[in-house]
């Protein structure tokens, strides 16, 4: 029998497709990255290969200062509040708001109704309970004679000693009722604890005063001298500290850190200061170290709570390698420069960066006396780029130009756009 011929029908046969060799399938490709370099072009008509102007600078040795600049307020070198202890009507004020006072004078009186009247009745009891005890002494100097010639009993002349006694006990504690109504009567009359200018009084003549909220009736303060408060960072206080382990080292004498102050106005205050006082611990909240400085305030011209900037002195910087504040830029934290090499082609380098100097930073790690940086321009320029430089002028040093700055970390560098991210060496 024979067998059907669907099931030996050969498959259909598909179109077939011709394979282009790999070097006619880039022809495209490359006819399309052409077309978007044409397109693509610099707009100002510059190819990558032409020099692009910049300004560099010459990186140097020297031995310099180190200062920082912190911000921070004045404060009273004493500061007392002057408190009512005792209630009662305010009665007087005596002395004029905002002038000077010197210590013991009268400020404040209270009316004393109360208090001489307390004091009368203690004065009384004290008075009843010595006559009491006159009286037992007597008579326990009666029964003595009397339990001698056996009079009367040891048992009564043990309950005279008795009462005796507790009667010398009753004497002392009205003396020490009566001395304490004494002392609250002292306190209807306020004079002053220190020598200083004292403020506004809180209350008027005729109001309500006592412990408690009502107890703050003016404040004091010192003028002879003040404090400025700030905080420091911890490099700062690690490159202070440092200076002054190596100078130990060497043999010196310890040395104050001495400090200026520059008011809100600009100015700079004419006297000096020390540091007087360093917290025993880091400030974990701000990771800053809280420091006080001391200065002379003979003309009283500083008052509590002015705006101020304190520098430090905080030792020298010896064969420090400087570079320009402009020529650093900040990639997400690290720091870069861009190093101009003998064929006048513009190299990224990083570098580790120290206190900052005036208008410079001191370079831990990265750049060498002499080498040409760029300051100005490198926000244009990529690793492998050729440049053309001009020198930068001097730059003007913050001393004159109010513009030091805190010896505080590189963070302050200029930050590049992503756009001058340095470029990996191809």
């Amino acid at each position: 029998m024979t067998q059907p011929n669907f099931l030996f029908r050969p498959f259909p046969r598909f179109p077939r497709f011709r394979t282009l060799s790999p070097r006619k399938a880039l022809l495209p490709l490359c006819a399309a990255l052409a077309l978007l370099a044409a397109c693509g072009g610099d707009k100002d008509g510059k190819g990558q290969g032409e020099p692009v102007a910049v300004t560099t600078q010459v990186v140097q040795v020297k031995t310099l200062p180190i200062t920082g600049e912190f911000t921070g307020r004045t404060d009273s070198a004493s500061t007392v509040e002057i408190r009512a202890r005792v209630q009662g009507i305010l009665k007087q004020i005596a002395f004029q708001e905002g002038s000077m006072v010197k210590a013991g004078d009268l400020l404040f009186v209270i009316d004393p109704v109360e208090q001489q009247t307390a004091l009368a009745k203690s004065g009384a009891d004290v008075q009843r309970a010595r006559a009491l005890l006159d009286n037992a002494r007597k008579e326990r100097a009666r029964f003595e004679i009397l339990v001698k010639q056996g009079a009367v009993s040891q048992q009564e002349y043990d309950a005279r000693v008795t009462n005796e006694r507790q009667l010398a006990a009753d004497l002392a504690a009205t003396g020490a009722t009566a001395q304490e109504a004494r002392t609250t009567l002292g306190y209807t009359r306020i004079t002053a604890p220190q020598s200083g200018r004292i403020g506004t009084s809180k209350f008027k003549v005729g109001a309500l005063v006592g412990p408690g909220d009502n107890s703050l009736l003016a404040t004091i303060s010192t003028t002879d001298n003040f404090y400025v408060n700030f905080s420091v960072s911890e490099r700062d206080y690690l490159v202070a500290t440092k200076e002054m382990l190596a100078a130990k080292a060497k043999g010196l004498p310890p040395k104050p850190i001495t400090a200026t102050v520059v008011l809100a106005d600009g100015g700079e205050y004419p006297h000096g200061g020390v540091v007087d006082m360093a917290e025993r611990a880091i400030d974990t909240s701000t990771g800053t170290l809280p420091l006080r400085a001391v200065f002379p305030n003979p003309d009283g011209l500083i008052k509590p709570g002015l705006f101020a900037k304190v520098r430090l002195d905080l030792g020298m910087a010896e064969n420090a390698t400087l570079v320009s504040e402009q020529a650093v830029s900040d990639i997400q934290g690290a720091k870069f420069v861009f190093v101009v090499d003998k064929d006048g082609t513009a190299q990224s380098r990083a570098v580790e960066l120290g206190p900052r100097l005036d208008v410079n930073y001191v370079v831990l790690k990265g750049l060498a006396s002499g080498e040409t940086v760029i300051v100005d321009g490198w926000q244009k320029v990529r690793s492998g780029m050729p440049v053309v430089g001009t020198p930068a002028a001097p730059a003007t040093s913050a001393a004159t130009s109010a513009a030091t700055s805190a010896a505080t970390t590189p963070a302050a560098a200029v930050p590049a756009t992503p756009a001058a991210a340095p470029a990996a060496k191809q």
